[in-house]
């Protein structure tokens, strides 16, 4: 921003601006907090925005109430990256013509929107085709061959379930269609 036409103070490297009778840093100037929000909403609508941002959640800090476990990343976030990108050119190869922005489960497109903030400080609300990653199995952390990129309503619907679940409800399936055959 060229000028935001306040007074203008020095101290050390840091320029802070005289707003309502007080010196505040440009981070606290209306005008530039605006222009950020405005900047921080296209950023994150963007494909490179909604994933780091998702990638950024997975290497947040641990949970310190709930009881839940934070599962500490066997990777660093380049690695992370490195699966969208790789998940994406399998996609594009098994479903040629489309853009490779695929489901692991569903296998329909995901999308990258953000609503914007209604100013209450309450959470957003989810969008349920929009990009997210899962592990495969809950009972291990985010590491190479457990990471799986996905809609936010597939992770939302596998929840805490493991493969060893899904035998069982296979198997559950299974023998009652045998019963209903029998009968």
């Amino acid at each position: 921003m060229k000028s935001l036409g306040y007074k203008i103070q020095y101290k050390g490297n840091t320029r802070r601006y005289l707003v309502n009778d007080r010196w505040v840093t440009r981070r606290n100037v209306p005008e530039y907090r605006k222009a950020q929000k405005e900047v921080d909403y296209k950023y994150l609508n963007s494909e490179r925005g909604k994933i780091m941002e998702v990638i950024t959640g997975i290497f947040g800090r641990p949970y310190s109430n709930n009881n839940r476990v934070k599962w500490i990343p066997e990777l660093e976030k380049k690695d992370v990256w490195l699966i969208v990108m790789n998940h994406i050119a399998r996609m594009k190869e098994k479903f040629p013509g489309s853009n490779g922005r695929l489901c692991f489960f569903c296998k329909k497109p995901w999308t990258y929107i953000r609503r914007p903030s209604n100013g209450t400080g309450r959470k957003q609300q989810v969008i349920n085709t929009n990009f997210s990653m899962d592990r495969l199995d809950c009972e291990q952390t985010y590491k190479k061959g457990n990471i799986v990129c996905c809609c936010f309503a597939c992770n939302d619907r596998k929840g805490s379930s493991t493969p060893k679940d899904w035998r069982v409800y296979i198997e559950a399936e299974k023998e009652l269609k045998r019963i209903n055959e029998m009968e």
